[in-house]
């Protein structure tokens, strides 16, 4: 199974940082790993700073020099989450030559991608609902751009498809929507069943339902 469990860019820019910079990383890296099992385990209302700042094993006042509040946490990591799920797709993407190849990676990925990051998962299904018009406009906006990126990296796969002809004419972002409720659907049974095997062994069947349905 693939890991993708390290955020955006970290991993490559620790060791140019000094070793206060790193140590800031580090705690701040920690706290949101926190945050995402917290918010997973209680939910985004259910949730609180403090015990955030206990699962991470930080005082409370350590944990506001990183964020403002629990909102901007949520958002952080959301944000951060898709930022690595759109890298990681477009990195294993960008040398596969024939739609096929495109197609049947970009399925395995984002199962891969589920599989390492289930708490993740978990928060993004159930707390859609997070996004009130009391909180911050630009977080907001800049988590549901992301999302958007995502949707629209797919469907030029779905695009090139149509084009090839192996995915018959069809509204590209209804396609879309129906590849990545496949997926999710599929990645909710693994999770919440707590199935042994990998998620990943079920790329394969995806993409044929996807690509022939199950008319007989």
């Amino acid at each position: 199974m693939w890991s993708f469990s390290n955020r955006t860019g970290i991993k490559h820019t620790m060791e140019k940082l000094s070793r206060k910079e790193r140590e800031y990383q580090q705690r701040r890296e920690e706290i949101l790993e926190a945050a995402e099992r917290v918010f997973a385990h209680n939910g985004f209302h259910h949730t609180t700073v403090a015990q955030i700042a206990k699962e991470a094993e930080f005082a409370i006042g350590t944990l506001y020099q990183f964020f403002t509040n629990k909102e901007e946490l949520y958002y952080t990591m959301m944000i951060e989450k898709f930022d690595l799920l759109y890298t990681t797709l477009k990195q294993g993407l960008e040398h596969k030559k024939s739609c096929a190849e495109k197609l049947n990676s970009l399925v395995y990925l984002v199962l891969s991608f589920i599989e390492g990051n289930a708490d993740f998962f978990k928060v993004f299904t159930w707390e859609l609902n997070v996004l009130q018009p009391s909180m911050e406009a630009k977080l907001k906006d800049e988590l549901l751009q992301k999302h958007f990126s995502y949707i629209n990296l797919i469907g030029g796969v779905i695009k090139e498809g149509m084009q090839k002809g192996i995915i018959k004419p069809g509204n590209i972002e209804d396609f879309s929507s129906a590849l990545v409720g496949m997926m999710n659907v599929f990645a909710f049974n693994w999770i919440f069943n707590r199935q042994q095997s990998s998620l990943t062994d079920k790329a394969p069947a995806i993409v044929n339902l996807f690509l022939r349905g199950t008319a007989a």
